[in-house]
């Protein structure tokens, strides 16, 4: 081999190594998982306080969030127009599934034990705008989010 046959091989496998770690990574579903846990951490149940859930988080660039309950059925496409593949999630975790412009830009996959599914809501997606909420506490001490309207 030359040494620009060398060179040039070396460079492809650079940058499609490059390329695999680019589309691989989550850096934005880790980001809004942490904002959302440490806000949820900082908020106190039961005050009856409507939150809005992008001011919540103080992240703002998606459209809607679907709440994908425990078995529920999804239609989700990544940016690149593939079949979004949920993370795996504990015995009756749920989800919820930030998207942008029609592709999923983030997830946040949450333990029952830590909040508990919204027990008014079946599923489906709400407007960033509409997406108001409250954090209520059942007898048992769980928390669990509430959506407004539904």
């Amino acid at each position: 081999m030359h040494m620009r046959t060398k060179s040039a091989l070396v460079v492809t496998v650079g940058l499609l190594l490059l390329f695999t770690v680019m589309v691989s990574f989550d850096y934005t579903g880790r980001y809004v998982s942490d904002r959302f846990f440490k806000a949820l951490k900082e908020t106190r149940a039961g005050s009856g306080k409507a939150h809005s859930l992008d001011a919540f988080m103080e992240y703002y660039d998606w459209d809607s969030v679907c709440v994908v309950l425990p078995g529920a059925e999804h239609d989700f496409s990544t940016l690149f127009g593939r079949d979004y593949m949920l993370a795996p999630r504990k015995e009756g975790g749920w989800s919820l599934v930030f998207i942008k412009e029609g592709a999923v830009n983030a997830e946040i996959s949450v333990d029952p034990a830590v909040l508990g599914p919204p027990s008014s809501h079946e599923g489906g997606c709400i407007d960033r705008w509409a997406a108001i909420f409250t954090l209520t506490q059942d007898a048992q001490g769980h928390v669990h989010m509430v959506f407004a309207g539904h």
